[in-house]
């Protein structure tokens, strides 16, 4: 079995790799803009460009799957690339828009019997199953409410703690978020809807506010439902540090010339943001799925939670978001899945099966 890990040496693809090293045999291909030596014989190393098609598919033939954990904007690239390979693909979502154009690829993968699954990470993925389980309980589904929560034990001294990627961070503050109200998509103003969510301790009472999520682009079609939503929460300080970045212009994606230097502001700031990961661990998140349907003619609410908690020196958000595309990969490995196209989730995976795989990761989930 061979696997590759596009993006192997960021944040979250590096324990993807770790992941597939603890918990399967594979050969093991980290392709990285700057190919990096691994301590495991089982890992290579090869440098790649994602926004070359052609070369990256040279790359990725006679993989088994790939799983791409570069920044979702290059993610209709690989898919190409995989196209051209033969091989299956995983990621760890889009952020809506660029999920509904992976989507239209579905006929292509078909066609060449391969399966591409879109966001199997925390949020989307882990959520997606756990609606996909939710279904059982109901006649119906009407409306699903997607949110997470954490809690942090450590107080840090730094200024600045970064969750991940800031790219995804800026995106999900500033552009519009879907919401499906009354059966119909609406964008509504970046982090509206503001509202109190109850997560069992120790997250607790949290302020949820709406942000682009990709499940908004599958849950009303894979559910047929007339209401979904995706909130995030974050305490205030750190959103108002979001804000400022934006609101000054650090998060600007146009180019500016400064002592004869073509300088990208949201490239500069998100290089000098690596800093500020979290130099200690212990933290918990918590994913929240709250379903609202009938059963036998009454109405009936479901709340499924996942609870995840940091691993070693990595977060609780990396960790539960990086082991899922891991076990993904390794059951389209083992061709434990066998639709094929390109389908989100909760279209294809077993939820007893996944959720045992995570609980062999000590990452749980209830319903209550």
């Amino acid at each position: 079995m061979k696997i590759i890990v596009l993006g192997g040496t960021g944040i979250i693809g590096r324990w993807v790799v770790q992941d597939l090293l603890d918990f399967s045999d594979a050969e093991i291909v980290v392709a990285a803009q700057k190919a990096q030596p691994h301590r495991s014989s089982r890992v290579t190393a090869v440098s790649v460009d994602v926004t070359d098609v052609v070369k990256t598919a040279r790359i990725l033939k006679n993989a088994d799957v790939v799983v791409n954990c570069v920044n979702y904007y290059f993610n209709l690239q690989v898919m190409r690339a995989c196209l051209y390979a033969g091989v299956h693909y995983v990621d760890l979502g889009g952020l809506f828009h660029m999920t509904n154009k992976q989507l239209r690829l579905h006929a292509q993968f078909k066609r060449k019997k391969l399966l591409a699954v879109l966001g199997c990470g925390s949020t989307p993925g882990i959520t997606n199953v756990m609606a996909a389980y939710g279904l059982r309980y109901f006649d119906r589904v009407t409306g699903i409410n997607v949110s997470f929560g954490g809690h942090d034990f450590v107080h840090h001294s730094q200024p600045f703690v970064l969750p991940y990627t800031l790219h995804t961070l800026f995106d999900e503050f500033s552009m519009k978020p879907a919401v499906l109200k009354n059966g119909k998509i609406k964008m509504v103003l970046p982090l509206s809807g503001k509202t109190a969510l109850v997560f069992p301790s120790p997250v607790g009472r949290q302020t949820g506010f709406y942000t682009l999520h990709s499940e908004l682009a599958t849950f009303p079609s894979s559910f047929h439902l007339k209401e979904c939503s995706f909130r995030a929460t974050f305490d205030d300080e750190f959103t108002e540090q979001i804000k400022f970045l934006i609101d000054t212009g650090f998060a600007s994606t146009v180019p500016l010339h400064l002592n004869g230097t073509k300088v990208v502001p949201r490239q500069f700031t998100a290089k000098i943001m690596e800093q500020w990961l979290p130099k200690k661990v212990n933290d918990v998140e918590m994913l929240r799925v709250e379903m609202v349907g009938k059963t036998k003619g009454k109405k009936m609410t479901k709340v499924l939670y996942c609870v995840a908690r940091s691993h070693g020196n990595v977060s609780a958000g990396v960790y539960d978001t990086a082991v899922p595309a891991s076990i993904v990969t390794q059951m389209i490995a083992h061709c434990k899945i066998k639709e094929r196209g390109v389908l989100p989730p909760e279209k294809c995976i077993e939820p007893e099966l996944f959720f045992e795989e995570l609980k062999r990761r000590k990452i749980l989930v209830s319903i209550s």
